[in-house]
């Protein structure tokens, strides 16, 4: 124990005096009247207290602590009818002989526990059995104390800093690491209230711990990372863009996001496209792509091989040419589809030019090369849809959490980031069957912390998660929020969220917020650390007006729009001839045409 250690129980004797307990008390929490400006809303104060000792009838003095959870003002000096009456005769206040210097401060304190008086190296927090004592004195704490209690006995955990208490920028704030990437930790804000801010700040400590980071980012909002390694000493961040290795293993996903992607298939064209997923003969390193173009392959041979009047399998036998065609049109759609997802992340990547962007490493036969201390690995996700990109988070993450449930020894534990999480686990009502990643992620959030497989899940938009999901996140980072509905679920899934709390959360700035759960003794109120150097000089907020002033054309598109003018101008006159004749053709046959396939 240290000197300050050793005396801290009785240095507590000259702590400033704040205020004293007015009114009804209980064991949960007491009123108090405040000296001006003596504490503000969130500061943790204290108050000595003598309790019985159990099955004795001695007393046990004890340090009793809490947090200003509100604070009222009003003046007994200054009536309602006064305010009415200068206000109807425009009296200035100084004319009147009413005193403004008469006001109350009444806080409320939501008692925190107590701690023993006489060994303050053992700030173990118990709860308080007796209530305060009325006219009790209220102490202001030094900050020496207040970041003993928040550590307690805790001397053997790693320390995440994440800022400092709102109330005191002198006590600093840690998460329990352990607590962190064993027990899944949720950041919750709207748009604006600070998520990205505090996401990064927890990757930048356990990045300085060399913890194994995967982050899904379907916007770019951590590509920064990647422009400011130098700053991570003996770390490696690299950005892999998707590129989904189709096995048997995986087949079901793929399955399922071909059957979302397309149209709904009749009896018959879906029982030929389960024929073909039967018969698929899977190639080394096949894409998603390579996927489709064989099933839409084969499904052109079976066609060319009934037109020709040669053999096909048993089942196939009534199989109509017109069904064979939609499901080749059908899957010939899903393709184009993804082709033009993966050119879409083709050209928002060339849009950053200094990064280096590398093709996604297979994380069933690759996973060393995505999870490793001193890595961490950013999946570029943009351009995808939200379908698309639920796919490929179930297929990694499936991948990597099977190496750690196996005990393979492939990787190390890491961290999972997901980004954007309301997509990803989306409520009933937001549509799970069309969420391939939903289930992955329940199984990881539920059996990963056996596995050493850590969840960080962000989010705006609260209650639109899944709350099967959000309920086993162990502890919470909840920003600024003002939608009634956000603030309620996230009051239904915080089992120590109080009242006040929630109705303070829509009155945080940016980067404010409560902290709750096993990663802190206590839920606090916090100022996360602003980290100024990670902010990327490549990616930032677009200035939409700017670029709507100077936008012109690319001399592609200028290319493409002469092109398109001679083409109709040549085809127009035998356009009108072919649709005339196809119209009068049309007009011979009875009932119209029927379409071939849909």
């Amino acid at each position: 124990m240290t000197k300050n250690e050793s005396t801290l129980g009785a240095e507590s004797a000259s702590w400033p005096s704040i205020g004293t307990v007015v009114g009804n008390t209980s064991t949960d929490r007491f009123t108090f009247i405040l000296k001006s400006y003596h504490a503000t809303l969130g500061d943790i104060v204290a108050c000595t207290l003598d309790v019985p000792s159990s099955g004795t009838n001695e007393r046990t003095q004890v340090r009793v602590w809490g947090r200003i959870t509100s604070i009222d003002r009003f003046n007994p000096f200054f009536p309602a009818e006064a305010a009415q009456e200068l206000a109807n005769e425009n009296i200035d206040f100084l004319d009147t002989v009413l005193s403004n210097s008469r006001d109350q401060l009444e806080a409320v304190v939501l008692i925190l526990g107590t701690t023993s008086v006489d060994d303050s190296s053992k700030l173990e927090l118990s709860p308080l059995t007796y209530p305060v004592e009325p006219a009790c004195e209220v102490l202001y704490p030094p900050a020496e104390a207040i970041k003993r209690l928040l550590s307690g006995n805790q001397e053997d955990k790693t320390p995440l800093r994440i800022g400092t208490l709102i109330a005191r920028h002198d006590v600093g704030v840690d998460l329990a690491a352990e607590q962190v990437v064993s027990r899944h930790l949720a950041i919750l804000a709207m748009t604006g209230g600070g998520k990205t801010v505090a996401a990064r700040r927890i990757l930048r400590e356990l990045i300085g711990i060399n913890y194994p980071i995967v982050i899904f980012d379907p916007h770019g909002d951590y590509l920064g990372l990647y422009e400011k390694q130098e700053l991570f000493e003996g770390c490696k961040v690299q950005i892999v863009y998707p590129r989904i290795v189709i096995e048997q293993e995986n087949v079901d996903v793929m399955v399922n996001l071909i059957e979302k992607m397309g149209a709904k298939l009749t009896d018959p064209q879906q029982q030929f496209y389960f024929y073909l997923i039967n018969s698929w003969d899977p190639r080394p390193d096949c894409t998603a792509v390579d996927f489709i173009q064989d099933l839409i392959d084969h499904a052109e041979n079976v066609r060319a091989k009934k037109q020709k009047g040669e053999d096909v399998s048993e089942e196939l036998k009534d199989t109509l040419g017109r069904t064979i065609g939609a499901v080749v049109r059908n899957l010939k759609f899903v393709l184009s589809n993804l082709k033009q997802m993966e050119a879409n992340n083709e050209r928002l990547r060339n849009r950053f030019p200094d990064y280096e962007f590398t093709p996604m490493p297979d994380p069933k036969h690759e996973p060393e090369n995505i999870v490793k201390p001193g890595i961490v690995s950013i999946f570029y996700l943009a351009g995808y849809d939200h379908l698309a990109q639920s796919a490929i988070v179930s297929i990694v993450l499936e991948s990597l959490f099977h190496h750690r449930a196996t005990l393979s020894g492939r990787i190390a534990p890491f961290q999972a980031v997901i980004e954007e999480g309301h997509n990803f686990i989306p409520s009933r009502g937001e549509g799970t069957g069309e969420t391939p990643s939903l289930s992955t992620i329940r199984k990881v959030i539920t059996e990963g912390r056996k596995f050493g497989t850590g969840l960080l899940i962000i989010s705006q938009r609260p209650s639109r998660l899944d709350e099967t999901t959000l309920a086993q996140c162990n502890s919470f980072l909840v920003l600024r929020l003002v939608n009634p509905k956000d603030k309620n679920f996230v009051r239904s899934v915080m089992e120590n969220l109080s009242e006040s709390d929630a109705n303070i959360l829509q009155t945080f700035g940016p980067g404010q917020g409560l902290v709750s759960g096993q990663a802190v003794r206590f839920p606090l109120l916090v100022k996360i650390d602003f980290d100024e150097d990670l902010v990327s000089t490549a990616i930032g907020d677009e200035d939409f007006i700017k670029e709507a002033t100077k936008w012109s054309p690319s001399p592609d598109q200028e290319n493409k729009k002469e092109n398109l003018g001679t083409v109709a101008k040549t085809f127009s006159g035998k356009g009108k001839r072919a649709g005339a004749a196809s119209g009068n053709k049309r007009k011979k046959k009875r009932g119209g045409i029927r379409p071939e396939g849909f």
